[in-house]
């Protein structure tokens, strides 16, 4: 092996071959944020692997991004300007240069501006690139230009507005933290697929003794791998946590003293869960009161727990009440106060940098409308006043955005301006008027922190741009000089822009240049103490209870379903459906790899033989919003009635629809976040 390598170098160095590696970051929205080495030779990636100096991800990525490389050198790659000529939806575009690109960008929004005003403008855009520069690069363009405000909900809003309510701005606990802990809990998180780094924690965990448990609707790849698994129903998470603590209650097993000390308002929850049958909490969790009561025990025998909390519980009606509880259950077990093995962790929230130096929200001459990106379909089909030009970069909401079919049909309109600016041919992109190439992070200087580890890194381009292609950063700040704007932001380099993020920000150490740590090189927020309690340095204590006004609960209770709960729907409608991620997509990101898969759906067998469906065959899933097709997957891994869509696969054909034709614009109970597992469907055998 050693000798072939030496060969295959000396063959390299008689050709003048020049190769290196670089370091860069994974971009995509995912907790790890990993560190990857590129290898380059003569300008060209020759593969992508793990960085194993990075201190949290050491060396591994997931088998999505090992391929990366197809996506940046694949001939479907988006390398120029382009201009529909074809009908909307049809992907039939012409090439253009930018000279002509631009100038069909600036004439038509400014027509739209000078005839409609900056509110009919609305920009679309989340985190298909998570790099702080790239991701918010347009922000100040459209705060000049006057254009709607997008509210960014589709992810984490429920979840952030729970964690606020009781924890303010602490921190979560730092991941390592669970290496040692006695028990893992693994709520509403399938740690296997969407968290992969953390998994080597748990394996570090069960060499020194300790166990893991798997709270889901379904036994997901990490369910499989569990030492114990709790099915819970879709949305019954709240349910549960309340009921684990009321047993605690009435059982005498609540450290009253702890509580004094690190708690505010236990008392009003408690009075709550004394005064509440236990059917209730067992009939909408769908776990029985002698298993809750086992459950309850464990947990208190365990001191050294750790919860890992999951995003994806949150995707309903009762989301950010599930956190809440889950949340107040952590806090009963004393979870927050630190120790070996002890800890929460939903968001590591390791770095706080004002968003501001990146968004510029002073451009605006006023306050404008705000848009949900949830419900881009209602906006773009019966909003008024009409927004007239869609602008979509970092993003592909007909694939992401729920009720799609409405989208689809709102992109359809023939007086709306649609700009595309992207890396392949979504299924969004072909809807565009105009269609822009985008950069991959391959191709970017960029700032990058983490959501599920406690580092910051900052990276240089592997390689220069393919093609024609532009970074987010160079479209807006380009665009905005040709629109005539002058103002000090559209004149930063990327450099300024990092440097204006991390001034002030809360979690750098205090030795680090003002630009940031040298590209490549790591930096460890100041916010994660491995073995401190969450709120230490933030002089506050969990709240149980506070009052935020008539329309929330002033602590976690039971709240009714919604979609799940409605009579109507459920008799036309029997099947429930979770639409959780795939192990090789990222959202909808990489669906140009499966063109012609449909996907697969988990059906209970016992369902399947009433439905009439075998193993593979084809079937039609079906509401009141749409209709689409899967493969079936018979599994007694999911429950009866409940179906399981795994990823969010890309139409086979162009009039198609996805997975998310079938879920619902409407909100979660706090945040404004999205109800992406909340839909009720039929199933019929093609």
């Amino acid at each position: 092996m050693v000798a072939d390598k030496e060969r295959a170098g000396a063959r390299r160095l008689r050709a003048g071959i020049v190769k290196e590696e670089r370091k860069t970051v994974c971009p995509l929205d995912c907790p790890d944020s990993c560190g990857m080495v590129a290898t380059v030779e003569d300008g060209r990636i020759v593969s992508l692997r793990g960085d194993r100096d990075h201190p949290f991800t050491r060396g591994f990525i997931c088998r999505k991004m090992r391929r990366y490389i197809e996506r940046v050198y694949t001939e479907d790659r988006l390398l120029y300007p382009q201009v529909r000529t074809g009908a909307k939806g049809d992907g039939r575009f012409s090439r253009i240069g930018w000279d002509e690109a631009w100038d069909i960008l600036t004439t038509r929004l400014a027509a739209v501006v000078n005839r409609h005003g900056g509110e009919a403008v609305l920009p679309y855009s989340y985190a298909g690139n998570m790099g702080v520069v790239n991701r918010f690069a347009g922000h100040a363009f459209f705060y000049r230009l006057g254009a709607l405000r997008l509210d960014e909900t589709i992810c984490f809003a429920a979840a952030g507005a729970a964690w606020a309510r009781h924890c303010g701005t602490a921190p979560g606990s730092p991941p390592e933290v669970a290496a040692d802990a006695e028990l893992i809990v693994a709520w509403g998180i399938n740690i296997k697929v969407t968290n992969v780094h953390f998994w080597p924690l748990v394996a570090e965990a069960r060499q020194k003794g300790g166990r893991l448990l798997v709270i889901d609707p379904y036994r997901n790849a990490t369910g499989r791998a569990a030492d114990r698994f709790v099915a819970v129903k879709p949305g019954g998470d709240a349910a549960l946590a309340l009921g684990l603590i009321k047993f605690l209650v009435e059982d005498d097993r609540l450290d009253r003293a702890m509580l004094e000390r690190q708690t505010i308002g236990f008392e009003r929850l408690e009075g709550y869960l004394r005064g509440t049958p236990w059917q209730e909490f067992t009939t909408a969790s769908g776990v029985g009161r002698t298993e809750m009561a086992e459950l309850a025990r464990t947990l208190h025998r365990n001191s050294g727990t750790f919860f890992r909390i999951g995003v994806g519980l949150t995707r309903n009606s009762r989301g950010g009440m599930a956190v809440r509880a889950i949340l107040s259950l952590a806090a009963v077990l004393g979870l927050f106060q630190g120790g070996p093995g002890r800890g929460v962790l939903l968001s590591t929230l390791a770095f706080r940098g004002n968003r501001d130096r990146l968004q510029f929200p002073e451009l605006a001459e006023h306050r404008t409308p705000i848009v949900n990106m949830i419900q881009l379909g209602q906006a773009l089909t019966v909003r008024q006043p009409a927004i007239r030009a869609l602008f979509v970069y970092n993003a592909n909401p007909l694939s992401a955005c729920p009720d799609a079919r409405t989208v689809r049909r709102g992109l359809c309109r023939d007086d709306l301006f649609t700009v595309v600016h992207d890396q392949v041919m979504t299924p969004t992109a072909r809807y565009a008027d105009l269609l822009l190439p985008a950069t991959t992070f391959l191709e970017n200087r960029d700032l990058y922190t983490a959501y599920g580890h406690f580092h910051l890194g900052v990276v240089d381009p592997v390689i220069p741009p393919q093609g024609e292609a532009i970074s987010n950063f160079d479209l807006f700040q380009t665009l905005a000089r040709k629109m005539g704007f002058a103002e000090a932001p559209f004149r930063q380099t990327v450099d300024a822009r990092i440097t204006g993020f991390l001034q002030d920000m809360e979690g750098l150490p205090a030795d680090i240049p003002a630009a940031g740590p040298t590209a490549g090189t790591w930096l460890q927020s100041t916010r994660g103490g491995r073995n401190g309690g969450l709120f230490a340095g933030n002089d506050g204590r969990f709240v149980f209870s506070a009052d935020h006004g008539p329309e929330e609960p002033p602590f976690a209770c039971l709240t009714k379903p919604g979609e799940f709960g409605d009579p109507d729907l459920r008799s036309r409608f029997p099947f429930k459906l979770l639409i959780p991620p795939h192990p090789d997509l990222l959202n909808s990101t990489f669906g140009e790899r499966y063109a012609g898969e449909h996907g697969t759906v988990l059906i209970h067998p016992e369902d399947a033989a009433t439905a009439g469906a075998g193993e593979g065959d084809l079937v039609r899933i079906e509401n009141h919003r749409g209709r689409i097709v899967r493969r079936a997957r018979l599994s007694r891994d999911t429950q009866r009635g409940l179906l399981v869509a795994e990823g969010l696969f890309w139409p086979v054909e162009p009039d198609d629809g996805g997975i998310n034709d079938l879920s619902s614009q409407k909100l979660s109970d706090m945040g404004g976040g999205a109800t992406f597992h909340e839909s009720r469907v039929a199933i019929a055998r093609l």
